[in-house]
């Protein structure tokens, strides 16, 4: 049987083309994900989703890495006058998101399944944006990354931290 260069050719060509593969070759993880979002919470939301019947469905759900927003129904004190400071946060980072294309980058998921990730919408990192503007918390267990953003904020009494007594987040060291 003679020798066939075009068989060697293209066994060569395959098994390059799956080495590539099995070590990534650049190409992104798995997990990454982009697309338009609906937000669940202020950390929370669900990357090509649909708000549908008033719950966001569909998607992949994303939770940001390395912050801790009030839930969507938390109630925050303010030396005795109460607020809705979860909605409040989620509304910000719709704000952020609204009508934009939100790239998030992970490789882990919590204990709830959702994708651990840092996201960023036109370049801008919403995992520090909402604890820089008063959003959310530093979450510790995740990560001391934006701890310095959430001084800063608490300083400067910005977003949850305007109002005196505000917020009392135990539930974030749960």
């Amino acid at each position: 049987m003679p020798f066939n260069h075009d068989h060697v050719a293209m066994k060569t060509l395959l098994s390059i083309l799956g080495l590539i593969c099995v070590l990534g070759g650049g190409m992104p993880a798995r997990a990454d994900v982009a697309g338009p979002v609906c937000v669940t919470s202020g950390d929370v939301i669900m990357v090509n989703g649909k708000r549908w019947y008033g719950k966001c469905r569909g998607g992949t759900e994303v939770r940001l890495f390395g912050i801790v927003a009030p839930d969507i129904s938390q109630i925050c004190d303010a030396g005795g006058r109460q607020w809705e400071c979860g909605r409040a946060s989620a509304a910000m980072l719709l704000e952020a998101t609204k009508n934009d294309k939100v790239i998030c980058e992970g490789a882990s998921a919590d204990s709830e399944g959702r994708l651990l990730a840092v996201c960023r919408v036109r370049g801008e990192e919403l995992n520090r944006k909402m604890v820089r503007d008063g959003w959310a918390l530093s979450y510790p267990r995740h990560s001391a990354k934006y701890k310095e953003d959430e001084k800063r904020a608490t300083q400067a009494r910005k977003g949850l931290w305007q109002v005196p007594g505000t917020p009392t987040f135990e539930w974030r060291n749960q």
